[in-house]
């Protein structure tokens, strides 16, 4: 099969959908420390419905990390070998707007898994639980990389599309995939600026989230208002295939409101301010977007969800939907 960025949607799905996991459990599980590890669980005192759940989801989040890390070495060589074929890369830098978004995808991918590693895999293995400040230096070098590449890379396809301008109608929610990228890789950033003691190393993880932050919330903004634009004067959904993008702002309200999130827990820790309401707001808010967006996308895409879901066949956008 041909290589195209978008296949690092499997592996951002299934690392999503681990840390998902592992967020409740942080919660849910009685008196658990930081980090967090399978042992919180063996010796917490919970209902035997509490205990079967919590079982239920650290089985979920072990084949999922497991199948995160194991399919990230293969996608990075293909990528590699991709991007040195001159004629593959040209071709695809020369697709549309929403086809070039996908190619901030490994990015995202890339620190999904390092968060995926530095949370759900910490949980099971207690060597990565015990040297997680070990970890942090590492891992801000990789955010480093991951977040001058995702920039490099949208500020040359940014100049692209204004040199020159597509048509608009080829122009649909896929094309938020770069803004996507922006709240995964802000995540990383911003949750090793709350995770490290260090304090230099904290501050220039949570100097550069906060940078990718902005960008990422004006660039979701941006698109995403010149889409309903497009949309309300076209008077007509996209194409099935495209329709499940429109879940793209779920996870990423999520995505930007954890940084926040994230980033509000290194400014109480490190300079001791009273973010009590920020904590709050950026959990609250965010969720309460997300929510009320989904359940608008599911009235909006009613007929594709009941009717050509099961019909059509697989189409990279329906990864949103996760």
């Amino acid at each position: 099969m041909r290589f195209t960025p978008i296949k690092f949607q499997m592996p951002l799905a299934s690392g999503g959908i681990a840390l998902m996991a592992f967020n409740y459990l942080h919660f849910a599980i009685p008196n658990a420390k930081d980090p967090m590890t399978v042992r919180d669980m063996l010796s917490a005192n919970m209902t035997p419905f509490q205990s079967g759940l919590n079982w239920l989801l650290i089985a979920l989040m072990l084949v999922l990390s497991v199948f995160t890390v194991c399919h990230i070495p293969p996608y990075l060589a293909q990528w590699f070998k991709w991007r040195k074929d001159t004629a593959a890369y040209s071709k695809f830098m020369a697709d549309s707007p929403p086809a070039l978004a996908t190619g901030c995808i490994p990015f995202a991918s890339l620190a999904m898994t390092s968060l995926v590693v530095l949370a759900p895999l910490a949980f099971f293995i207690p060597a990565i639980a015990s040297n997680m400040q070990t970890l942090m230096l590492p891992g801000l070098i990789l955010f480093g990389l991951l977040w001058a590449g995702l920039f490099r890379y949208t500020f040359t396809i940014l100049k692209m599309w204004l040199v020159h301008p597509t048509e608009v109608e080829k122009l649909h929610f896929v094309w938020l995939l770069d803004a996507f990228s922006f709240g995964v890789v802000s995540l990383m950033g911003a949750s090793i600026a709350a995770q490290s003691a260090n304090a230099a190393i904290a501050s220039i993880a949570a100097f550069g989230a906060l940078l990718s932050v902005v960008f990422g919330l004006l660039l979701l903004t941006a698109k995403l208002v010149y889409l309903v634009f497009l949309q309300l004067r076209a008077g007509a959904l996209s194409g099935k295939s495209f329709q499940p993008a429109y879940f793209l702002v779920v996870p990423m309200s999520c995505l930007f409101g954890f940084s926040i999130h994230k980033l509000a827990s290194y400014l109480h820790a490190h300079f001791a301010f009273d973010m009590q309401f920020g904590l709050f707001a950026s959990l609250v808010i965010p969720y309460a977007v997300a929510i009320g967006w989904g359940l608008f996308c599911i009235y909006l895409l009613w007929e594709y969800l009941t009717k050509d879901f099961r019909k059509i066949g697989f189409a990279a956008p329906q990864w949103s939907m996760i």
